[in-house]
């Protein structure tokens, strides 16, 4: 007992590294997209100098720790320990160099290297940034902090533009809820952000145990939705249930818990939706819509892109599905679903490789968990174990959210599948030194 309260002690005394610091402010102004909501921001160029600083300071801190560790490796004995996270780690390098490989051979080379230097490599970037700055429990939850803190913020601004009308424009006979900022500015992109928070408020609210946090989880969980309701997207609606559905069989305990407070929550919610979501919800089925054709015209994208396949089976290059399908059939209008969109722009090769990537890192957070529920069976009470367990568990919700989302959406030069590869590797990395502490 004596060591256990020393080592909650020095526990509560450690504090986060300032690379931490900065890495989650990175995201934050990156979330935010400072650059275009402050204009003094973009006149100094703020988002690329403080990412360049932050990619300095992060190799600076990757080869010395590299260093070291060779420094440290004639000591070592006995079998070297299997690092679980390379396969993980090669896929998504050989990922990045099968895209760096179709943006030179692509229909449109300009715009696919634009495309993959802006949106491929910066973003990859962000897994860079988190692994390397993470060392402690504490750093993690510090990056964490200011993601979540960005997120409410936006958040927030779509609550207050539904309360007040702001942000309820017409959109297809129905008034749907925009994002106040331009990443999320049109309604399903908007819901897309929403689904993501969804996942991350209802996993981490018994990951963190500070009430004040546990209050952040309720109010995005809150302003989530709001935002899936709202913004009338489909995509969005499909992707909570089908994930409701997957995910609740998926669970080991608390299923009849979870069904009743569910139970609760809907009959709670459904009084205070008007009959247009209801009608909105209903067209995914009937394909029948108050405004436009967006059915119609998803079909009409869908067999275009087909057709592009069929002409270029092996891929026509990142982002290059909008410049062909013009000179092919003089439609502008880009895929609107993922798998498609992976299949047109990277051929068969990319798909399989995408997969792999997604596998492992399922794989890897699924190990995570694994790993986590042996260490609190010795010590229950480990508080930066639960967390760690919490964040791999809203992980795998994240991207079985985005997943069925992306047969509505197109998104793979989004920043969302680097963000859970950096969450995914410093979780693995942190999981030792919560284990070192429990044996100390």
């Amino acid at each position: 007992m004596r060591n256990r309260k020393n080592i909650s002690t020095a526990e509560g005394k450690e504090k986060a590294t300032i690379l931490s610091y900065l890495t989650g402010a990175y995201l934050f102004f990156f979330y935010m997209q400072a650059s275009l909501r402050w204009p003094a921001f973009e006149a100094i160029r703020f988002h690329f100098v403080f990412g360049l600083i932050l990619t300095v300071l992060c190799l600076a801190k990757h080869f010395s720790n590299k260093q070291s560790n060779i420094s440290k490796q004639p000591a070592k004995r006995g079998k070297p320990v299997n690092d679980l996270s390379k396969p993980l780690v090669n896929a998504a390098f050989l990922f990045i160099a099968v895209m760096g490989f179709y943006s030179v051979a692509s229909y449109v080379p300009d715009i696919s290297m634009d495309v993959y230097n802006r949106r491929v490599i910066k973003f990859a970037l962000i897994s860079f940034f988190i692994f390397t700055s993470v060392e402690k429990v504490k750093d993690l939850q510090v990056i964490i902090f200011f993601l979540l803190l960005a997120w409410l913020k936006i958040g927030s601004e779509g609550f207050i533009g539904w309360v007040t009308g702001s942000l309820m424009w017409q959109n297809q006979g129905v008034q749907r809820l925009h994002g106040a900022s331009a990443f999320v500015g049109h309604p399903n992109s908007f819901s897309a952000f929403g689904v993501g928070c969804l996942a991350f408020s209802l996993y981490l609210f018994k990951g963190f145990q500070d009430k004040r946090l546990k209050l952040m989880m309720a109010a995005i969980l809150v302003f989530s939705l709001v935002i899936i309701i709202f913004t009338g997207s489909r995509s969005g609606y499909v992707a909570v249930v089908l994930a409701a559905i997957y995910l609740f069989f998926k669970m080991k305990e608390g299923k009849l818990k979870v069904f009743f407070v569910s139970m609760v929550v809907l009959i709670a919610l459904i009084p205070m939706i008007p009959e247009q979501y209801y009608e909105r919800f209903e067209s995914i089925y009937t394909g029948e819509e108050k405004e436009g054709n967006s059915s119609g015209t998803r079909t009409v994208i869908m067999t275009d892109a087909l057709k592009i396949y069929a002409a270029y089976p092996l891929g026509i290059g990142i982002q290059a599905f909008s410049s062909v399908r013009i000179d092919m059939f003089g439609r502008l209008q880009n895929i609107h679903m993922l798998y498609l969109e992976i299949l047109t722009n990277l051929g068969p090769l990319g798909v399989i490789i995408f997969f792999i990537f997604i596998k492992r890192i399922f794989y890897l957070n699924n190990l995570n968990i694994a790993k986590t529920e042996i260490l609190l069976k010795k010590n229950n009470q480990d508080t930066d174990l639960l967390f760690l367990q919490s964040l791999s568990k809203a992980i795998i919700a994240f991207l079985v959210l985005r997943l069925i989302f992306g047969l509505f959406a197109m998104d793979l030069y989004e920043p969302h599948w680097w963000l859970v590869l950096g969450l995914t590797l410093a979780v693995y990395k942190l999981i030792p030194t919560c284990k070192t502490k429990e044996l100390t």
